[in-house]
């Protein structure tokens, strides 16, 4: 109804402005044409129930975030020099008043965090990531991806911060839409990176696109872009390693041994060559049977002194040497076979059969394929529920980029899809 209304009222208008016109000059009338602009909605801040965290960057930049000054990992060169802002969208707003977390800088290292009111436990109800990016500037190489940080977060945040989930869009090189999560081997204590099989590739336009990670307590998750769903799965199949390990393993300490042999075939011993076997006859040999074509011009050259050509005037015979014409293709020899000496074509030699070598028979001594004896797995463990990721104290986004403009909002971190 809405949408009604506003072309009957740029109708009127229009109208009213051609009537004036019949009245008036038509320079002047061009001079007072009116100029419509698009009215947008204005920002109205609301709340999410339940969320672990909702952000609609409402206030300052600062305290809620904070930025990192930390060095990257192994890396005292490579700092987190690039900024960040607070501000409203510049290209192409939808919403009057709306402000989002801007990157700023070129070329530079970013990493901002916020913490969260109270750890986030996705061991009760799975968990829902949910956020909006906005590329205002042509993005050819950089991420606008998120990582929920583990509890606890003592340091400052950088690239060694342990996550627990990454997730959003990337480009550098291959375009795609990280999931990745980390999960601990109850027997070696240590975390290991699960990463998505065939990501889905994420929108390239200007346009602000709702990235959604939801990961459910049946072990399943679905990633999905503008409410669409892209990818989804489960976190026990569709992952790189598997979070599960294989239960046995090749033994490391096995060797193949000396004596092992695993050629299946061999150069037959009693066989010799057969004594009309030449070894030196030549692959091609000229073809008897060819015939010179009756046109061939065999005492015309393909080349000859161009008659047009003429001696420079300013040409010096001292200093620029003896001049002569340039060389063009003989006319004569277009309209014939062929010019200049003929020789005989070559043809592929009957007689020819290259280097003698005995056929191959089955090894007498071959005992198969050797492969290491299989072990138990000291490794080894099942987790049925790989959902029970670890506890979430804090969101950031560390990343690398080559364009500003990059913008996120609306950041949602709960476990209900239908409240984010």
């Amino acid at each position: 109804m809405a949408h009604k209304l506003n072309f009957l009222l740029l109708a009127a208008l229009a109208l009213q402005a051609k009537r004036v016109r019949g009245n008036e000059p038509a320079a002047e009338s061009a001079a007072e044409e009116p100029k419509h602009t698009v009215q947008l909605p204005q920002f109205t801040p609301y709340t999410v129930p339940g969320a672990a965290l909702w952000e609609q960057f409402i206030g300052e930049l600062e305290p809620q975030w904070k930025r990192s000054r930390a060095s990257k990992q192994d890396k005292d060169e490579d700092r987190y020099d690039g900024e960040w802002a607070v501000e409203e969208i510049e290209e192409l707003a939808g919403i009057a008043g709306d402000k989002g977390l801007v990157v700023k800088s070129e070329a530079r290292h970013h990493a901002i965090s916020t913490r969260l009111d109270k750890p986030f436990d996705p061991a009760h109800n799975g968990l829902v990531l949910q956020y909006e990016v906005k590329l205002q500037k042509t993005l050819n190489c950089g991420g606008a991806y998120a990582k929920l940080l583990a509890s606890p977060m003592n340091n400052e945040f950088s690239d060694a911060t342990p996550y627990v989930v990454m997730f959003g869009p990337d480009k550098c090189g291959e375009s795609k839409v990280h999931f990745i999560y980390r999960h601990l081997n109850p027997v070696t204590g240590e975390y290991t990176e699960h990463h998505l099989e065939q990501p889905p590739t994420p929108p390239a336009d200007s346009l602000t696109h709702l990235y959604t990670l939801s990961i459910r307590p049946n072990n399943t998750f679905a990633i999905m872009i503008d409410g669409t769903e892209r990818k989804s799965g489960s976190l026990l199949e569709n992952f790189t390693p598997p979070v599960n390990p294989p239960k046995e393993i090749n033994d490391p300490k096995d060797k193949k041994p000396a004596d092992w042999v695993d050629e299946e075939s061999i150069p037959d011993p009693d066989a010799t060559k057969p004594e009309d076997w030449d070894e030196d006859a030549p692959a091609m040999i000229p073809d008897e049977d060819a015939v010179k074509p009756k046109d061939w011009l065999e005492d015309e050259p393909l080349m000859i002194e161009d008659p047009k050509a003429e001696k420079p005037a300013d040409w010096d015979d001292e200093e620029d040497g003896d001049w002569a014409p340039p060389m063009v293709p003989n006319p004569r020899c277009a309209e014939a076979d062929g010019c200049g000496p003929w020789t005989r074509p070559q043809k592929r030699n009957p007689e020819y059969k290259g280097k003698w070598a005995p056929p191959l028979i089955d090894n007498p001594a071959y005992k198969g394929k050797w492969a290491p004896r299989r072990i138990a797995n000291p490794d080894y463990f099942e987790d049925l529920d790989p959902y029970k990721l670890t506890k979430i104290d804090a969101i950031g986004f560390e990343l690398w980029t080559m364009q500003s403009g990059i913008t996120f909002d609306n950041i949602y971190l709960g476990d209900s899809a239908k409240a984010a």
